[in-house]
């Protein structure tokens, strides 16, 4: 796959009490070293964006800061796009420890299918029962300047940033291993009932 990944570590976690999620464990591994070993199957090369301050000890994966600091998941794309060497970057939130490097294939696979089409595609992000995920999403490099002119713009917002692109989105509900792919863990609550079934 013609792609480098890149982890989204740099969210406050306010609602997980302040714990880094990247740090948090399921099975003896860190939800990080889940998401990089898997990204790893596939990806060029793997990033983790930290924000503004490194969070974790990152194994020796390469670490991108973000040019715009304090402007949330927007500027950590800006900021891996703009590291980016080759033309597709994966995304992937550290709390979402179950990606699978067969969604970014699936995701690719459907931008190849819509340019055979003669539809061009900025990236392309799954949906599932109506809700996006842009922090679980493929994105072509080039984007960063539109990215970066809205958060020049002040406005941080990453669902607004998608309206100026041309993604494509692809509709996963009702496919079970996709609603287990995308499964988030935001909150104490759900870290703890995670680790219950562990």
């Amino acid at each position: 796959m013609e792609a480098e990944g890149l982890i989204l570590a740099g969210g406050r976690s306010t609602r997980m009490g302040g714990v880094h999620k990247g740090i948090l464990t399921y099975k003896k591994e860190t939800f990080t070293q889940r998401l990089r070993k898997e990204m790893e199957k596939e990806m060029i090369c793997v990033r983790i964006s930290y924000g503004s301050e490194i969070r974790e000890d990152g194994d020796g994966c390469p670490a991108v800061m973000d040019i715009y600091p304090g402007c949330g998941p927007i500027g950590g794309i800006h900021a891996g796009l703009k590291a980016c060497q080759s033309q597709w970057l994966a995304v992937a939130a550290c709390d979402m420890p179950f990606i699978k490097a067969e969604l970014f294939l699936f995701l690719m696979n459907r931008i190849s299918e819509a340019e055979r089409k003669g539809i061009f595609c900025d990236g392309a992000a799954p949906v599932l029962n109506g809700r996006i995920h842009p922090l679980a999403a493929l994105y072509r490099t080039g984007t960063e300047e539109i990215l970066e002119e809205q958060i020049r713009e002040g406005n941080y917002r990453l669902r607004d940033a998608l309206k100026r692109l041309n993604l494509l989105y692809v509709d996963l509900t009702g496919q079970e291993i996709f609603e287990k792919i995308l499964q988030n863990i935001n909150t104490t609550k759900e870290y703890e009932r995670l680790v219950e079934h562990e």
